[in-house]
């Protein structure tokens, strides 16, 4: 025991009194006390001192003969960190500390802050970068009244250094934390020691390791007399607690100790009034909000959480561009980094999906295959990205171990992957699967990989968002095309949009038809199309469906698959077709029967060349029209009188936006911007490429430029492929004069008609 330990405890013991003068002011005098064989911590009713001497005499009795942790220092390659507001959360810690020095008592007055989601997402860095951000921005927000103040930050891992375990089940709430707060101070990054050795060396010891003493301690380790310590307390994969709780309660038969409760009280108390030397200010991360929201209800503590949403494609860029300019990438002329223009790479971004940790691996994946990171950019159009496709998905199997999710319990697994692809809200409470009441959303967010996004800022709805390779694990399991996704939609060749609509289509299709389905209304098969509500509504059979491509231009009596030229029985139903090319009935049908035994042709047709300001009911009147016609004139007799049985849908896939109401009964219009409702969250970026390739001078090919581009020859389209990049129109018309004669020439002669280029990745 020392005087500075006495002179706390006079403190704490007379606090009234003294509030407003700090403990290592007062001036003690020796006094010669008869104590009759009682012990002086008792007379002066300071229960505390012991504890506070034996917390760091354990630790040292700990430490005798462990050995010093000797290590290298790794340099610093985490990716940039990007679209996390830590400024609010800076915010709420403002008026934590404004509240503390008003010696406010309410806990309503103090914010814990949360950082809750799926793993991956980020929750875990967004607390080291705030951390960061306020020991490098200390101005911004410590109060004038902390004249002398250290910071320090201490990270408690639930998932890793300091599991829950049986032994726990002995001790208190404040004991398991206190301990844990210790080791990670004064064990972990210095000696070559586990948590439960140190455990061990201390049990004898372990009723003093409340979490007051334990900061106590570390107070009087780090800080001078009238110093303010702040500690930055993260901890992480708190959901890890609730399911120790529930383990021990269940399995080991255990009384209830409410640990996360407790944990969030005795924390709470460094942060509440009266004002004093040591404030914690606590972050939690983890997957399981709701163990936070029953918190909250039971001890009264406000919360303030974090948001760690998927990261935006623009990010996603941002990233890239980093790591180009940190290993020197090659460049264009007009300093854009070639990299830009590799479509493959860029789609390789998009299928992560925005999760932190999928681009991570991507990175991780392609150094590996080159480690010369400069040369892996400067070769990156020879790179085989089907390869980097399919170790990066490893990767992300490996760590989140999606198929073993699916073959515990299969319907779950459809269910999620049929709400994820049909975008379809659910609220926390949902139950995806009703014959285990366990299968809620917020329990699969805790302890599966589910990405929740809110529908809305102030809504209690959330999407189901999962990044491709997910969709593609998902499929490997549940087969709902016979092979894998991704060698159907390899990232390493830009796939014609026809081929890309007809395996959609097919995808969902079958989907429905593994999740039990045998009728559907086609307004949820082509979900968000445009049409009147009685098309919507007509119910049609399902079938399990393949993909076939017809060497032949429907419609024609017989029709032959391209590669094997077998026969294909396009009336069964059983097959969305792709016609053969340059076909004018359709690009690809399907046959479809409703529920009363009447026969559809569902007709798709793309409009991705007609670049007008809008698609207009004429327009797609005359498509119908042209469809009906060729079924009824261009076909032999016997051809006619099969067609003749077949009511025709027309569903027109374009990049124009249309603002008319359709008024027909056997046409659908899925325009570009309601893309993402009929392609969903996971689909629509591949959608938006295969639509708007040729109108993207970035990346149409030569033959289709001439096609799509008024004034365009051969010569021109070479100059352009030739002077890539365009960032927008402007750079483009501005380097090709012709182009910009040809487009005024054929707007002056076509005013109902405007060119309109798309200028991808750079249009965002």
């Amino acid at each position: 025991m020392n005087v500075g330990h006495l002179k706390r405890v006079v403190k704490n013991k007379i606090g009234n009194v003294l509030k407003n003068i700090n403990c290592y002011d007062l001036i003690l005098w020796s006094v010669n006390v008869p104590t009759e064989g009682e012990d002086l911590e008792t007379k002066i009713y300071a229960e505390n001192i012991k504890e506070q001497y034996q917390v760091i005499d354990a630790i040292n009795i700990a430490l005798k003969n462990a050995t010093i942790n000797i290590y290298t220092l790794m340099p610093d390659d985490q990716m940039p960190f990007m679209e996390r507001d830590t400024n609010q959360a800076i915010t709420r810690i403002i008026r934590n500390i404004e509240n503390h020095l008003k010696g406010s008592k309410s806990k309503a007055d103090f914010d814990i802050l949360v950082s809750g989601g799926a793993p991956g997402i980020g929750k875990t860095r967004f607390g080291q970068e705030l951390f960061k951000h306020m020991e490098n921005n200390q101005n911004d927000w410590v109060p004038s009244e902390w004249t002398d103040i250290q910071l320090k930050d201490l990270y408690l891992d639930f998932g890793n250094n300091c599991r829950l375990d049986s032994y726990d089940d002995e001790l208190t709430p404040t004991v398991i934390i206190g301990l844990r707060i210790a080791y990670v101070f004064f064990i972990e990054s210095k000696y070559n020691m586990k948590f439960e050795t140190f455990r061990d060396q201390v049990w004898k010891h372990r009723d003093i390791f409340k979490i007051s003493n334990v900061f106590n301690c570390i107070y009087d380790h780090l800080s001078q007399p009238n110093q303010q310590l702040f500690m930055f307390l993260h901890i992480d994969e708190f959901q890890l607690i609730d399911r120790w709780e529930r383990d021990a309660v269940n399995e080991r038969k255990m009384p209830v100790k409410q640990l996360f409760k407790e944990m969030i009280n005795n924390l709470a108390s460094f942060m509440l009034g009266p004002s004093s030397n040591i404030y914690v200010q606590a972050f939690l991360s983890g997957t399981a909000p709701q163990v936070v929201i029953s918190a909250k209800e039971s001890s009264r503590v406000s919360f303030g959480f974090v948001n760690c949403p998927q990261l935006s494609f623009k990010a996603l860029l941002n990233i890239a561009n980093h790591y180009a300019q940190k290993y020197d990438a090659e460049k264009f002329s007009c300093g854009t980094y070639k990299w830009m223009l590799c479509r493959p790479f860029l789609q390789l971004l998009e299928d992560t999906g925005g999760l932190p940790r999928a681009l991570q691996y991507i990175f991780d994946v392609c150094f590996e295959i080159e480690v010369d990171r400069k040369k892996f950019f400067d070769d990156i159009y020879q790179q085989h990205f089907n390869t980097i496709f399919y170790n990066v998905k490893q990767h992300l199997q490996e760590r989140y171990n999606i198929y073993e999710a699916i073959d515990k319990n299969e319907k779950l697994a459809l269910e999620l992957l049929f709400h994820s692809i049909y975008a379809i809200p659910v609220y926390r409470k949902t139950c995806l699967d009703l014959s285990d009441q366990d299968c809620t959303i917020e329990n699969l967010e805790r302890d599966t990989h589910i990405i929740l996004n809110p529908c809305n800022d102030n809504s209690s709805e959330f999407t189901i968002n999962m990044p491709f390779f997910f969709i593609c694990l998902y499929n490997d399991k549940l087969k709902i095309i016979d092979f894998n996704l991704e060698e159907t939609l390899r990232v390493q060749n830009s796939m014609h949009w026809e081929l890309f609509v007809a395996y959609y289509d097919a995808f969902r299709t079958n989907l429905l038809v593994k999740r039990g389905k045998h009728t559907v209304r086609l307004g949820e098969l082509y979900s968000g199309a445009y049409g009147t509500e009685l098309a919507k509504n007509f119910e049609v059979r399902l079938k399990k469906v393949s993909v076939r491509r017809a060497q032949e231009q429907f419609p024609c009596l017989k029709l032959t698959e391209k590669d094997s030229a077998k026969p294909i029985p396009w009336e069964e139903g059983e097959d969305v077709i792709v016609n053969g090319g340059s076909a004018k009935w359709g690009d690809s049908f399907r046959v479809l029967e409703s529920v009363q035994g009447d026969l559809f042709l569902s007709i798709h047709q793309a409009k991705y060349d007609y670049n007008s300001a809008t698609y207009t009911l004429k327009d797609l009147f005359n498509e119908h029209i042209k469809n009906c016609e060729s079924s009824a004139f261009n076909t032999t007799k016997q051809l006619f009188n099969q067609l003749a049985d077949y009511r025709h849908l027309t569903i027109v896939f374009t990049t124009q936006p249309i603002y008319e109401i359709v008024p027909y009964d056997d046409c659908f219009i899925i325009s570009r911007n309601n893309f993402e409702q009929y392609f969903g969250p996971v689909f629509s970026s591949r959608a938006t490429f295969a639509f708007t390739k040729n109108i993207n001078p970035n990346f149409s090919e030569l033959q289709r430029m001439m096609e799509c581009q008024p004034g365009v020859g051969d010569v021109t389209a070479e100059n352009i492929i030739i002077n890539r990049p365009y960032k927008s129109e402007d750079d483009f018309f501005k380097k090709h004069n012709r182009a910009k004669r040809g487009k005024e020439k054929h707007e002056h002669e076509n005013p109902e008609k405007k060119l309109k280029l798309d200028f991808y990745p750079f249009n965002l």
